[in-house]
């Protein structure tokens, strides 16, 4: 309908009736007579739009509308109404307050809501019309269909309505197919799953904290079996030389003319070129030519090929969620994409039976601890950032084997806390693991777990008697702790003084050896520096194939590539330093180093050139005791005790 024109504005009297309908389609009249007449030029301007509204509520008045006497007219009309939503008309209309739920043709969940029935006090008279109840019908038919369109697909919610009401088998086969399709994408570099998911499923996933595979951390795992023992309990030398032989035949196979062929095309495209490029045009905020070059280096990274090749995926996914603005949330689906501890098992037994670096830092701690705690009846360790626990069952069964009786063991392990409903479940499945092998060998144990923040801990909390021999440990974390912009707010800093004032025996501290810059290309060319050893380390040594290298470098490696590259102020939860670095810290915290043992650093030598590969090296510098891999230093060990006040 057009609005009137300019020369109908003439000063008028508005007489109308308001007429709404309500939800019983009772049809209301609110009598009302304004009279308004124009006192100036202002509202002049109006009287258009007041005359049309007046001609409006006029045909309003004039046009015949059906009304219902009784129920059994409006019952007329309401079951239409029901049967389009696919739900029975109820029998009495004066039936209580029912919620219900079905599924309409589009496979949506409509709520429909049955109220009691008012019955109307108005003495007009009502007619019945026929026609117009299935043109209403119609009418509410196609605005469902109209208005569906809008809504959510009900699979990609996040929210499923129906979860609670499903059976216990039901429920456990739902849990059992989501396990399933979790690991389909555990290879998927930076957690990009293989069914598209509606933009407002991730942001809710990204505002809890969790997305839907945290699912995986409510199924109970196995907490040991066979494969545990072969891979925890570190097996003899022979099997070791046996597993690296078959490793290095398989990898020799794999270079033909065919893999030869390949490389060689490779060779021709310097990678690590473009990546520096491509990081000096997203400093610049030239997206143009960053998002050109990023096409050119996916064209040659591949997750499957050389070591160069699956850096230079990991780096190219953090280039371009930086460049895109959505590194933080990228990097929070990556941490909390569950991967089973039977498949971080794999990837950790690929790790030390190919490289020493791991498994010595760890025979190193655990010899030190028993040689400090030789004479002790109560032993307790705290370990900071205990991850997996793999650490402990060694240590448990050399205890085992002491003169004289083990002694009783007690582990606090502390970690940051899991995103979802069950923060510390991965603790405490850590907790019935170490259990199990502490009753195998028999040794008294005694367990707690504590998920905070480092920096929130107090000495209560870790619950110390005064007659156990207190040991501090912490392997390869502590570059997660933030540090602040001075060292009375670092909480780095927080928790050395934590660990001072409880003065224990010994505090043994493992790091990965890598600078940090706050400023992002020289972040970047370190990174890519540092990690590119690492990946030539496993290229060598490991087949591409391999399921446990896979899994290594996505589940183990990514995680803190991609934090390095992609995420700037408090969402860089990476920020490693080197052992120089680590060494002023922790001397300025008031803590001693101690001389590292000789005689340990000549048997570590001794093992890694019988059994490894002899690009590998360990080396005592400044009481620290460094390992790595072509000269470069990637892990670095040292033992300290607090000052004497």
């Amino acid at each position: 309908m057009v609005l009137p024109e300019e020369n109908n504005a003439f000063p008028i009297k508005l007489k109308g009736a308001c007429t709404f309908i309500d939800s019983m389609g009772h049809k209301n009249i609110s009598h009302s007579v304004h009279e308004t007449y124009p006192n100036n030029q202002n509202e002049l301007m109006l009287h258009p739009t007041l005359d049309y509204i007046n001609r409006i509520l006029l045909e309003d008045i004039d046009e015949p509308f059906s009304e219902y006497q009784d129920v059994a007219a409006l019952s007329y009309i309401e079951k239409p109404l029901y049967d389009i939503v696919g739900e029975k008309y109820p029998p009495s209309p004066n039936g209580p307050l029912v919620v219900s739920q079905s599924k309409s043709n589009h496979n949506s969940k409509i709520c429909i809501l049955n109220k009691q029935i008012i019955p109307s006090s108005t003495n007009t008279s009502l007619t019945q019309d026929s026609g117009n109840d299935s043109l209403l019908a119609k009418e509410f038919q196609r605005g469902v269909e109209e208005g569906q369109k809008f809504l959510p697909d009900i699979n990609n919610l996040a929210i499923d309505l129906q979860v609670s009401r499903l059976s216990p088998d039901t429920a456990q086969k739902k849990k059992i197919s989501e396990i399933e399709l979790d690991e389909e994408n555990v290879h998927g570099l930076v957690g990009k799953p293989k069914t598209r998911k509606s933009s407002s499923d991730a942001n809710l996933n990204i505002l809890e904290g969790r997305n839907s595979k945290m699912a995986m951390f409510s199924t109970e795992e196995i907490t040991r079996d066979e494969m545990y023992d072969n891979v925890l309990l570190y097996p003899g030398e022979e099997s070791v030389k046996e597993e690296i032989s078959r490793l290095r035949e398989i990898r020799k196979c794999q270079v033909n003319p065919h893999y030869n062929q390949k490389e060689n095309l490779e060779d021709n495209i310097d990678l690590e070129s473009l990546l520096v490029q491509c990081s000096e045009a997203v400093a610049l905020g030239n997206c143009k030519m960053a998002e050109e070059l990023i096409k050119d280096l996916r064209k040659h990274a591949s997750p499957l090929g050389s070591g160069t090749q699956r850096l230079a995926c990991i780096l190219t996914d953090g280039l371009e969620a930086r460049l895109a603005g959505s590194g933080s949330e990228t990097y929070r689906r990556l941490v909390n994409r569950k991967i089973s501890t039977r498949e971080i098992l794999k990837a950790y037994h690929m790790n030390i039976t190919a490289s020493p670096l791991l498994r010595i830092t760890y025979c190193v701690a655990n010899d030190y601890i028993c040689k400090v705690a030789e004479d002790a009846s109560r032993i307790h360790i705290i370990d900071f950032g205990i991850t997996f626990g793999f650490q402990w069952p060694p240590l448990i069964q050399a205890l085992a084997k002491r003169r004289g009786g083990a002694p009783k063991l007690r582990i606090t392990g502390i970690d940051l806390p899991q995103p979802g409903f069950r923060p510390a479940e991965r603790l405490k499945q850590i907790g019935v693991r170490l259990e199990d092998y502490a009753k195998s060998f028999e040794v008294p144990f005694e367990y707690q777990c504590i998920a905070s923040l480092w920096e929130s801990i107090c000495i209560k909390d870790l619950k110390i008697d005064d007659d156990e021999v207190l040991i501090v440990n912490s392997m390869f974390r502590f570059m997660q702790v933030r540090d602040g912009m001075l060292p009375t707010d670092s909480p780095r800093n927080q928790v050395l003084n934590l660990i001072r004032q409880i003065k224990p025996k010994g505090f043994i501290i493992g790091i990965l050896n890598v600078s940090y810059s706050p400023f992002f290309t020289t972040r970047f060319k370190k990174v890519l520096s540092t990690y590119s050893k690492l990946f030539d380390l496993f290229d060598t040594l490991i087949p591409r194939d391999d399921e446990g290298r896979q899994l290594m470098e996505r589940a183990l490696l990514a995680p803190p590539i991609f934090n390095l590259v992609a995420c700037e102020g408090q969402d860089q939860v990476e920020r490693p330093e080197t052992y120089k670095q680590w060494h002023k810290r922790i001397s300025q915290a008031g803590f001693k180093l101690l001389a590292m043992d000789q005689d340990i650093v000549k048997e570590c030598n001794a093992k890694v050139k019988s059994i490894y590969h002899e690009d590998f090296f360990v080396q005592e510098e400044s009481d620290w005791l460094l390992q790595g891999w072509k000269g470069m230093i990637s892990y670095g060990l040292s033992v300290w005790e607090p000052k004497q006040e």
